[in-house]
């Protein structure tokens, strides 16, 4: 079975004259843009590099797109003609990093309305911060609008084109909202606060009198609002839940929004001049708004007034949809999985207790040939960021060990985003700590599972998945038969101390101060690389070359402990390839750690 033969989709805009849509593909083996009419075939856009985001110019005669020309994040922009395939670049400096939203989201619309600026993030003046830029491209003229001192990013520019929105995003959990008046030259503070607070920008007002927000301002969980320019905090939806994202319709009459419950999203509209929330049942249970449209998943309004809907689910391949909110009927625009083997393993919601006594809710997928009679092996895999959620998303990796008789755990430990801000800030300063705890609870929930066999168990991460991997195998032996780490930090100081320049600032808040003796001492005890004598397990061991939010000398250090203290360790680094994975190695990479796993949980 090969799991890997789909496509995957992100980052959907309706063309602005309601004609068709652009989406990021992978089907040529890279992201790429893809043009789609309806009742049509997608048409490739072909554009150098792997594309990040892709925008329509509101004219309709260029698509924006920010690429990455060796998987190095240095992005560039450059306008593409989407009939012709024209490229002009605006910005390809070497070693230069742009960004037109949030990095790795979807958010932002970088023109003004009438489509003569164009608003981007660089830090090309001081590689450590984003300073946000205004160009004309009548006549290339550009100047700087807020000089950074931290990570500054563009949102959109205001309808009367006087304003423009600029998002602080120092953390995860902690970002600010400004204005600045382009005729002026004042940049204003809008969302004072004490305390780490999240503000995420969804759309001006019509008027121009203030945005729509999500916020967590006086909760624990974000919430939907309008703010006015004045400071005025109107709530439009409060849940116990978060809402991640959301979207205004083209004539400024209607919302739509996306709550995080348990991962799964649950999707609401309503009319802007009142009446209450509708919620959106058309489309199946799944994933359809992540914080700041992480991995594309952002709602997007048509001219007619329909939701563009990336939506991904446990059991099927993420496609795109159009909902009419009116009628509840939601009509799919792609069909990404055809090809993929079936039937595909839905989880089920679990939730393990910490030490602390807390939750730690897990997505628990059991293979399809086990059973209390022929208990099945384990993997815990653990999310990145360490920030992210653990969501019922359709993986095929996952799927790929369920095929081969492995279950898989997948625990939201402290530190996931979508259960509110004080769970979110528990990872903070504490990497190795708390988290631990919770993957150790985690692995216990497994004892009372009837299908799963305990002393059989793997563990599998990614980024900071691939620290915790590590962490686990070597801080908690006794636990683990096997495990994988991929592109994971194995030292945290020298992790810091490499962070990509715009990260730097961050560090200190997020994991720990280098400089400062304590820090150092609990930072050593807890990385796995001064741990690495007491692994038992193998451990196969994955980097991409040109990554460049982890070092590759994390992995190559680690290993060469390992292998110095003559533990069972493999290293694989894949050239060409950044702190993501490729399509061209998508099919390799899983069928190495799938192996891995066969081979050692048996």
């Amino acid at each position: 079975m090969d799991w890997t033969d789909f496509e995957w989709v992100a980052g959907a805009e309706p063309s602005p004259d309601g004609t068709g849509l652009v989406y990021l593909g992978d089907a040529s083996g890279r992201w790429q843009p893809w043009v789609l009419t309806p009742g049509g075939t997608p048409r490739h856009v072909e554009v150098p590099g792997s594309v990040g985001r892709c925008v329509w110019r509101p004219d309709g005669g260029r698509l924006l797109v920010l690429t990455d020309p060796d998987g190095g994040e240095d992005h560039r922009l450059a306008e593409v003609d989407p009939d012709t395939g024209d490229v002009r670049w605006l910005v390809a400096e070497e070693g230069v990093r742009c960004e037109i939203g949030t990095p790795y989201g979807s958010d932002g619309r970088p023109y003004s309305p009438d489509s003569t600026l164009l608003a981007y993030a660089s830090n090309a003046r001081d590689r450590e911060v984003f300073d946000v830029r205004v160009r004309d491209l009548r006549t290339g003229d550009e100047r700087i609008v807020l000089r950074g001192d931290d990570r500054y990013l563009p949102i959109a520019f205001s309808p009367d084109a006087r304003l423009l929105l600029v998002l602080r995003l120092h953390q995860n959990t902690e970002q600010d909202l400004f204005t600045c008046d382009l005729a002026t030259g004042d940049v204003r503070l809008l969302t004072p606060h004490d305390g780490p607070a999240k503000h995420h920008p969804v759309a001006w007002l019509p008027d121009s009198s203030g945005v729509y927000l999500c916020t967590t301002s006086g909760r624990d969980f974000l919430g939907l609002a309008a703010l006015s320019l004045d400071g005025v905090l109107t709530w439009v939806d409060t849940p116990e839940a978060d809402v991640e994202g959301a979207a205004l319709s083209p004539d400024g009459t209607r919302l739509a929004w996306g709550v995080n419950e348990g991962g799964y999203t649950r999707l609401r509209w309503r009319d802007v001049d009142g009446g209450p929330p509708r919620d959106v049942t058309a489309l199946p249970r799944g994933v359809a708004v992540t914080e700041f449209g992480l991995d594309g998943y952002a709602l997007r309004f048509t001219a007619a007034g329909d939701l563009l809907v990336q939506h991904g689910r446990p059991d099927a391949a993420t496609d795109l949809y159009l909902v009419d909110l009116d009628r509840d009927v939601a009509t799919r625009l792609t069909d990404c999985g055809a090809r993929l083997p079936g039937p595909i393993v839905p989880p089920t919601v679990v939730h393990a207790t910490g030490a602390d006594g807390g939750t730690v809710p897990c997505l628990l997928y059991r293979p399809p040939s086990a059973s209390a009679d022929r208990r099945a092996p384990v993997v815990v895999t653990v999310h990145g960021g360490p920030e992210f959620q653990a969501k019922p998303l359709f993986d095929p990796l996952v799927q790929t060990l369920l095929a081969h008789g492995i279950g898989v755990l997948a625990p939201n430990v402290r530190g996931s985003s979508g259960y509110g801000l004080r769970y979110q800030r528990l990872i903070y300063r504490d990497w190795g700590g708390g988290d631990l705890a919770d993957l150790e609870a985690s692995a216990r929930l497994l004892d009372d599972v009837p299908w799963a066999d305990p002393s059989r168990l793997g563990v599998h991460g990614a980024s900071y998945g691939g620290f915790a991997a590590l962490t686990c195998l070597t801080r908690l032996p006794h636990r683990w038969r096997a495990g994988v780490s991929e592109c994971g930090p194995s030292d945290l100081l020298s992790d810091i101390r490499t962070f990509p320049p715009t990260w730097r600032k961050r560090a200190v808040d997020w994991i720990g101060d280098p400089d400062d003796p304590d820090d150092v001492a609990v930072l050593t005890e807890r990385s796995p690389l001064g741990n690495a004598h007491r692994l038992t397990a193998p451990v196969l061991i994955l980097h991409g070359e040109n990554d460049t939010r982890v070092d590759p000398a994390e992995s190559e250090r680690m290993y060469r402990r390992l292998r110095d203290l003559g533990k069972p360790a493999r290293l694989v680094l894949h050239p060409g390839v950044g702190h993501e994975w490729t399509r061209a190695g998508l099919a390799d990479t899983i069928g190495l750690i799938v192996s891995w796993f066969a081979d050692h949980l048996r």
